[in-house]
């Protein structure tokens, strides 16, 4: 198998906690469409047939909308890779039925349209599957089980292995080397870096994936995502990134939140300057200046804490919140609602100021006897 040498760029619908529906997946195609992108990752977590119960087909109303929408993206010149997901049960003994079954779905899914299949390992625990008598290893299973499928059909596989990270790698576990070892070369992988959250998408976040295997990797972003911590949303510049080659961004599932980091991540990369890219997206997504004084609380983790600015006083935060909560009003104010008055209730218990009453109402049983206990203990 070739390497494919194109520059795969794009959208990762692999979060967890959300779906997004046809007419939300479409508003994203002509976003890429208008970023130059190329690439929609289907993958999300909650779609039973994707995951948990990969076996089953699609029913009649989900193949129609998936092949309008792969119609669409034809048109609109972006290619739908579609994923599947059987690491948490796949059974690899000799002679399971799951090979065929995994074969048919992944040809059913190009015949509707699909470009691209992806087979996805992530967030699976170690040696959770059935293994043959040969007692081979993660590594050299899953590898084998992608060289098969892409064998089996005539489209392009890609992969995301267990270890999709460094911060993944187990002690005295060879994973990535049985992996690499084993993997065919013309299947690109997917990789999160040095973390899963990473700092860049430069070459040096890639060292450790690349000194196992030759293959075309593909960058997956994870640092917008928030379905890990779905009680704050990262939004601001898109730090540590100078380009968006071979880089699919996975970021959160609100529909308005994800087409302004689109434009966002566009308009940074053309501008090669991720400070112009956000201050081009708060002037052009008319964002009150008030969300200017208290952004920096979302920013993405990687950005610096020494770059953020003390000046501004508890006080302009508290109106600034107060404006954002009360008086902006649109589609993306909603998305962020409950993320500001999060963000307020916790800066005024930081400071002191939320009334016992508030405590009572907002935060559950145990986490409310704690603070209480805490504020008695004067601690």
């Amino acid at each position: 198998m070739e390497f494919i040498s194109t520059n795969i760029n794009g959208y990762i619908e692999g979060y967890y906690g959300r779906l997004l529906n046809w007419s939300e997946r479409n508003q994203i195609l002509k976003k890429l469409n208008s970023c130059n992108f190329n690439t929609y990752f289907y993958c999300p977590k909650e779609d039973l047939c994707h995951r948990l119960y990969w076996r089953r087909n699609y029913n009649k109303s989900w193949i129609t909308a998936f092949k309008n929408f792969c119609k669409n993206s034809q048109k609109l010149k972006i290619n739908i890779m579609i994923g599947i997901s059987p690491g948490l049960d796949f059974n690899f003994t000799e002679n399971s039925s799951d090979f065929k079954i995994l074969v048919k779905k992944a040809k059913m899914l190009k015949s509707f349209g699909a470009v691209y299949i992806g087979l996805l390992f992530d967030d699976i625990p170690s040696q959770s599957h059935k293994v043959d008598a040969q007692k081979k290893t993660d590594g050299v299973l899953h590898a084998e089980l992608t060289n098969y499928l892409s064998k089996k059909i005539d489209a392009q596989i890609f992969v995301v292995p267990r270890v999709y990270s460094d911060e993944l790698i187990e002690s005295k576990n060879n994973y990535l080397f049985d992996f690499g070892k084993t993997i065919y070369k013309g299947i690109p992988i997917f990789y999160c870096g040095k973390n899963i959250i990473s700092e860049t998408n430069h070459n040096d976040e890639l060292k450790t994936i690349k000194k196992n295997v030759t293959n075309k990797i593909i960058f997956w972003d994870n640092l917008y995502a928030n379905d890990y911590c779905p009680k704050k949303i990262f939004i601001g510049p898109y730090m540590g990134r100078s380009s968006f080659h071979n880089t699919m961004i996975n970021p959160t599932g609100l529909i308005k939140t994800d087409l302004l980091i689109l434009d966002l991540i566009n308009y940074s990369i053309k501008q090669n300057s991720s400070d112009k890219g956000w201050k081009y997206i708060l002037k052009e997504y008319k964002i009150p200046e008030q969300f200017q004084l208290v952004s920096q609380y979302f920013f993405p983790l990687n950005y610096k804490q020494k770059n953020i600015s003390k000046k501004i006083t508890y006080e302009k935060h508290m109106e600034a919140l107060d404006f954002l909560l009360w008086k902006w009003k649109n589609s993306l104010s909603r998305e962020w609602y409950q993320y500001m008055l999060i963000l307020k209730q916790d800066l005024q218990l930081l400071n002191g100021e939320l009334k016992p009453g508030r405590v009572k109402k907002v935060f559950p049983a145990p986490l409310k006897e704690f603070l209480f206990t805490t504020k008695r203990r004067g601690k």
